[in-house]
């Protein structure tokens, strides 16, 4: 994928953001179509960066690095059962609403698509690390 190309993914990408956050909460059809073509996009620029040789070992390494402390930083912000104010009935947030509401704060940070990133480029490291000659 060439700068041009990747220029047009970014400005589509974009452009489906913007749709999707004009779109009315009932949109449900259209939402699920741009949230297809985005994944479609991600996954397209994602194969094309771990396919070549973009990325050196040390850059991969930093980059599983960023994503560990992306991820550990937002699991240490989840809710608990025990978030938010008490009240004398042992307060704090519904259990009926806590698993609703760390899905869409997992979603707002797209940590399926994190886990995924991480899970890549380990295996790129690791294949990395096979093909290399073994030292004398």
């Amino acid at each position: 994928m060439d700068r041009a190309e990747l220029a047009a993914v970014r400005e589509e990408l974009a452009a489906i953001q913007d749709r999707l956050i004009g779109l009315p909460p009932e949109a449900f059809s259209e939402r699920m179509e741009l949230r297809a073509r985005q994944e479609e996009l991600r996954e397209k620029v994602r194969s094309e960066a771990l396919a070549g040789d973009l990325l050196s070992a040390d850059q991969i390494k930093r980059r599983i690095a960023e994503l560990e402390s992306t991820i550990a930083a937002h699991s240490a912000n989840r809710l608990s059962h025990s978030s938010g104010p008490q009240t004398g009935m042992g307060g704090g947030i519904d259990p009926k609403h806590l698993h609703e509401m760390n899905r869409r704060m997992d979603e707002s940070i797209g940590l399926d698509d994190l886990r995924t990133q991480l899970r890549r480029l380990r295996d790129r490291l690791a294949a990395m690390e096979r093909a290399k000659p073994p030292s004398a």
